[in-house]
This record gives C-alpha cells, sequence and structure tokens, in this order.
C-alpha cells in the first residue's frame, strides 16, 4: 500500500508519499517527502500490539498507533483512509498469528497480554493483566490443574522482561526470590512457582505468587469505608509480619501503603522485599551494606535521615506508624519534599526534639540541624485525628517516637491494648531459622552468578530442571 497522505508534525500537518512495507522485518510505515524520493524522512515499525484507529475530530482522518509512538494522518477520501486501516490492519493480523503459531517448548504455551509476550506451562491459563510492578508486568492467570480445589486456583505472575540489563536491580530480584521462598507466614506474599527459564542463558524471569485483589494505597484513597475495626486487623496483621520477618534477622526498609497486599476478606501480605537486608548481633544491629538510601521518603525514619550509620528493627516500626496514621487520616502523614522538609514535617508533629533525644545523632551538622529547629510542642493526637480510638492514638504515638531505642518494639505493639479485640497470640509466629545472606551479598555481580542462584530456586520447585538444561545447552 503506497499513497499521499498528510501527516501531523507538531501543530502543522504535510503532505508526504506513504509507504507500508508489510514483508520487511519488523514490518514498518515509512514515508518521504514525495514519491520519487529516496531518502527516508521517518518511519513507524508495526508489531503485533500496534493498533489502527479514527480521529473524531478530522474528516478522514486515522492514526496508527504502538507502544513507543504514534503517526496521525488523513487522506484525501474516506475510500483512501479504508484501504489504509484495512491495509495496515491485516499486518498487525499476520504478526498476531505468527506469534501464536511460534512454536512454544513442549508442555508450554505463548499468549500475549499488555503488550508483553507469556511462554509459560500449559496448566496456567490467562485471566487478565493486573497491573505492572517495579520490575515487570503482572497477571492473574488460573491454574487449571487446580481448579476446583481452592489451593493455588488463581495466582498472580509477575514477568520480568531482560532482567539482567541492569545487574543491581537483577541483585534486587535474586535477593526477593530467595528470601520469598525461605519466608513461610500467613502475612508475608508466598511464592507458589517458579517456572523453569527456556535456556541457560536465559533473559527474563516468571515469578509466580499468591494472587492478592489490591493493595493498602488503593484502598487508602479509595472511597470505601475505612473504619477502626478495619485499621485495627491491618494494623495487627502487618505487626505479625513484621514480628516473623525480624525472627529472620532481615529488615524489610520499604515499607509503604502500595507494598502491602489486602484482598476483599481482609487478609493482608506483605511484598517487595528487593531492599531488604539482614541484621548482625543478637540485639538487631546493622550490618555493614545498610544505606539511607532506602524507603520511599515519606515513610523512612528519622535517623535514616540523620546519617546514622547503624539502624534497626525501629525502622520498620516507624514505616508502619507512618502507614497507621495515614489509614487513620486518609492521608500521608509526613509528606516531604525533600529530606529537609521531611524532617521538619516530623518534628512539627512530635515536637522539637531535646539534645538527650538525638543522642544516637553522630553527625555534628545534622545535630546542628535538629536543635536549631523552632520551637514546637507535640501534636495533640486526639485533634490531629478526631474521632480516632484513644488506643489509637496511643499506639500511633509510641511507633512515632524520635530516639529508635524508645520506640516501641514490635512485641509491646502486638500487646498493646489497642489491638486486644483483634488479638490471636496463635498468629505470631516466628521462624525457624535466619536467613542465610552469603551466597547472595557476597557473590561476584555477573550475569551468570546471578542466574546460577535462580537456577537453584527454580530447582526447588521444579526438581533437576537446572540439571536438564544443563544437559540440554
Amino acid at each position: 500500500m503506497e499513497s499521499y497522505l498528510m501527516k501531523k508534525g507538531g501543530l502543522s500537518w504535510k503532505k508526504r508519499f506513504f509507504v507500508l512495507e508489510g514483508d520487511v522485518s519488523p514490518p514498518r510505515i515509512a514515508y518521504y517527502v514525495k514519491e520519487a524520493d529516496e531518502k527516508i524522512r521517518g518511519e513507524l515499525e508495526i508489531n503485533s500490539e500496534t493498533r489502527v484507529s479514527d480521529l473524531a475530530n478530522k474528516t478522514n482522518g486515522f492514526q496508527v498507533i504502538t507502544s513507543k509512538k504514534a503517526l496521525v494522518m488523513y487522506a484525501d477520501s474516506e475510500d483512501l483512509r479504508a484501504q489504509w486501516k484495512a491495509s495496515v490492519s491485516a499486518v498487525i493480523s499476520k504478526l498476531n498469528k505468527e506469534d501464536q503459531s511460534r512454536d512454544a517448548r513442549s508442555g508450554y504455551h505463548i499468549f500475549q497480554c499488555s503488550g508483553n509476550e507469556f511462554e509459560m506451562e500449559e496448566k496456567y491459563e490467562l485471566i487478565k493483566a493486573v497491573g505492572h510492578g517495579a520490575y515487570g508486568v503482572v497477571i492473574s492467570v488460573t491454574n487449571k490443574e487446580q481448579a476446583g480445589t481452592g489451593d493455588n486456583e488463581q495466582v498472580a505472575v509477575k514477568k520480568i522482561k531482560d532482567a539482567f540489563d541492569d545487574l543491581v536491580d537483577a541483585k534486587r530480584i535474586v535477593r526477593e526470590i530467595r528470601l520469598l521462598r525461605h519466608f513461610n507466614h500467613d502475612n508475608i506474599i508466598r511464592i507458589v512457582d517458579l517456572p523453569v527459564p527456556d535456556k541457560v542463558d536465559f533473559d527474563d524471569i516468571y515469578i509466580v505468587t499468591d494472587l492478592m485483589e489490591t493493595d493498602l494505597h488503593k484502598v487508602i484513597y479509595s472511597r470505601q469505608p475505612l473504619s477502626n475495626d478495619h485499621s485495627q486487623y491491618f494494623l495487627y496483621q502487618m505487626l505479625c509480619a513484621l514480628k516473623y520477618l525480624h525472627s529472620t534477622s532481615v529488615l524489610h526498609r520499604d515499607l509503604k501503603p502500595s507494598n502491602i497486599l489486602l484482598n476483599a476478606n481482609c487478609d493482608l501480605k506483605l511484598c517487595d522485599f528487593g531492599l531488604s537486608r539482614g541484621l548482625s548481633g543478637e540485639d538487631g544491629g546493622q550490618d555493614n551494606n545498610l544505606t539511607e538510601y532506602v524507603v520511599t521518603r515519606w515513610y523512612r525514619a528519622p535517623e535514616i535521615m540523620l546519617s546514622c550509620q547503624e539502624y534497626s528493627k525501629a525502622i520498620d516500626v516507624w514505616s508502619l506508624g507512618c502507614i497507621f496514621g495515614e489509614m487513620l487520616l486518609r492521608k500521608p502523614m509526613f509528606p516531604g519534599n525533600d529530606y529537609i522538609h521531611q524532617l521538619k514535617l516530623i518534628t512539627q508533629f512530635i515536637g522539637t526534639p531535646t539534645a538527650e533525644d538525638i543522642w544516637f545523632v553522630t553527625n555534628e551538622k545534622a545535630r546542628r540541624f535538629m536543635l536549631g529547629l523552632p520551637s514546637a510542642p507535640p501534636a495533640d493526637l486526639h485533634k490531629h485525628f478526631p474521632g480516632a480510638d484513644a488506643g489509637a492514638c496511643d499506639l500511633l504515638r509510641q511507633m512515632l517516637i524520635l530516639d529508635p531505642s524508645g520506640r516501641i518494639s514490635v512485641d509491646d505493639a502486638l500487646a498493646h491494648e489497642y489491638l486486644a479485640p483483634v488479638r490471636d497470640k496463635a498468629l505470631e509466629t516466628v521462624a525457624e531459622k535466619e536467613i542465610d545472606w552469603g551466597e547472595i551479598e557476597d557473590c561476584e555481580l555477573t550475569k551468570g552468578n546471578l542466574q546460577k542462584i535462580i537456577w537453584e530456586d527454580v530447582g526447588m520447585y521444579h526438581k533437576g530442571a537446572r540439571e536438564e538444561m544443563k544437559a540440554a545447552a
């Protein structure tokens, strides 16, 4: 297909000669200043996810849209527009058929969702796209082998495409997989399956987990009522998860509402452990790899922002306090624009600290900043949270104490009177053993080393998978 069309560029329309090249790989629409020109002026590559649609505000106008860009055009006649739309649509249809007919591994099938190709075992049947996470697209699928059993019947699949393009990000993914494989708690997201990669030197990673319907961020900012009972039960489950997590000598370090998943029956699970780190020592002291570049700023403990070289389990308690307050307010507690603004908001709420309050701050510049802040009394929590339960205000106050050594512990928070109506000590379990970080944190950061660790984890779900793939290489 080829003809002259008007092409929109910026605010103007220019006449160009367009050629649809459907037989090249990848197919494309190319355009020139005039028909006889050899110099191409621009092009748009077509893939199976390309869309063609009319322009509502332009007679005989249409556009061809890909995930990266679009061509906006109009034809001299309705017939010419229809011919172009039909020709481009035919190329897209052909690409879709080629995608569907591409050979998959035995026992696997290929499907498309949200512009991404998934190659998975035939037992997994697509339901819908769920969303996009930090490192990939997430879909929900049915496990046909479990249909009707109620056990892992519907699960979530996250695909991380080209996972090793950034080795630092890849290490976070590897770290999270290793942690989740070892965790065993109802309030922490669980890996159901690690599908076998398609080759030894693989690029994409698939992770199959529990399927959750929403997250706490969406609930807080929805019109859905969030009662005191909800706040109690959600906070209790988060604390149960932290008790278990800390018993493995692991800090989450990135607790925020979007990392807390929920189902309609109010079951709650923590997720996203890519920034987690281990603790050393019985007192929960810090290991040498901890840095201040953790936690979304609004939920970041003050000792991190004050350049403390050592911090403890108390940083997760602070983050949980910020989340608890956000549930009560239905808005963020400390929405700082930068860390200076963040610290000012915090001290306006908890009161200006004394030198004794910041004994743990060893950075002299940070100490002078904190002691130089205008004098302010602690906020009256009952006025700040009108209608909130008195017990909720008391527990929140203890979770948001500036001095980490004075901040309430997870065990004491679980025992607080505010949570008595929902407490079940049988749910407050601890891990049987700590996490061994050595292999992940000590290995040289290379694609091959990270792949090796993932193959070992895949082998826990698919016996002999690593050996089989090595033999097939």
